[in-house]
């Protein structure tokens, strides 16, 4: 006699239960849809939060991309499962999770259409060896981080099902019967990731002076997991997110024209009479500000001494203004 779901004890990993639970195969599947229908009902285990937030904070430099599933996710239905279907599950604490491998996969079909020159597609996914063996190929300057379930995320699974309607037909690939409409439907029952379940992406860039890149990759992959979707069924409608992007840090330029714009009026008002104390002014307002942030008000502030026909390379102050100037 087959136990009950209910004699089955509560499973800490869902991975664990996928591989270990079930009892028996029988003809009516029963047993299968228990045990998915157990599992359904697993949320992540308590030591998952500790893990989740040590993982976090190892990536601490990281652009993070907040990917919500708007749809039933089916990735890794190739997996190994002693079910027709598998899911990706994390090893360690069994839930769902994206795998770098196929965030960077999708992130190639994105790059094909946005028509990327072959120098960025080297820098976001790297280039192949030469085909005449004249040149080895080259890893992506970008490291696509695995994507991993927000704890607060409660019960990520959910049982589906997959209807097969012409079994005898795939069964026999095409050689013993027809697909008709005359054929019974055949359910096969499998776990996906339910609607609404959070994942947070990291991408990080090891390369310096080039923190761009990580952002146009998270846009880019934004583009591709609301659209093109992630993992199997995509085109049943499986696999698709709502994104949102972390707020990109203002450069050293953005930051210099913000400054000018705080300061443009005092430096419309600088004249003969006031000159002396305003430059002096500037200059202690600018002394902590790195060069490239303080180069446009400087600039300005030239330019407007000039327009006076006041501006003297000789004079002190104009070649203190001079000098800071060439130091950025």
């Amino acid at each position: 006699m087959r136990a009950s779901r209910l004699d089955l004890p509560p499973p800490s990993h869902a991975g664990l239960a996928l591989q270990r639970y079930l009892r028996e195969h029988d003809d009516q599947k029963e047993a299968v849809r228990e045990l998915l229908e157990h599992i359904a009902n697993t949320p992540a285990p308590p030591v998952y939060r500790g893990a989740f937030e040590r993982w976090r904070q190892s990536l601490e430099g990281a652009v993070w991309l907040e990917a919500t599933t708007r749809t039933p996710l089916a990735i890794g239905l190739g997996n190994s499962s002693p079910l027709e279907n598998g899911l990706a599950l994390h090893h360690t604490y069994g839930v769902p999770y994206l795998p770098g491998s196929a965030l960077k996969g999708l992130l190639r079909r994105v790059a094909e259409r946005y028509g990327l020159r072959e120098e960025e597609k080297a820098v976001l996914l790297g280039e192949g060896p030469d085909p005449k063996g004249k040149k080895q190929g080259n890893a992506a300057y970008l490291v696509y981080w695995d994507g991993w379930l927000d704890p607060q995320s409660e019960k990520p699974f959910q049982q589906d099902v997959i209807a097969v309607h012409h079994p005898v037909y795939y069964g026999s690939r095409g050689k013993q019967a027809w697909p008709t409409d005359f054929d019974d439907p055949n359910p096969v029952a499998f776990l996906s990731v339910r609607p609404g379940v959070k994942f947070h992406i990291p991408i990080t860039c090891p390369a310096e002076n080039a923190q761009d890149w990580p952002y146009r990759a998270a846009q880019m992959l934004k583009w591709g997991l609301e659209r093109l979707g992630l993992g199997g069924k995509t085109n049943a409608g499986y696999g698709y997110f709502e994104v949102r992007l972390p707020e990109k840090p203002k450069g050293e330029h953005e930051l210099g024209l913000e400054l000018l714009e705080k300061y443009r009026k005092r430096i419309a008002g600088i004249k003969p009479a006031n000159e002396r104390s305003e430059l002096e002014f500037f200059f202690r307002e600018l002394a902590d500000k790195p060069p490239a942030v303080r180069r446009p008000v400087l600039e300005a502030i030239k330019e407007h001494l000039q327009r006076w026909k006041v501006w003297k390379p000789s004079n002190p102050l104009h070649a203190r203004i001079q000098e800071l100037l060439e130091e950025s």
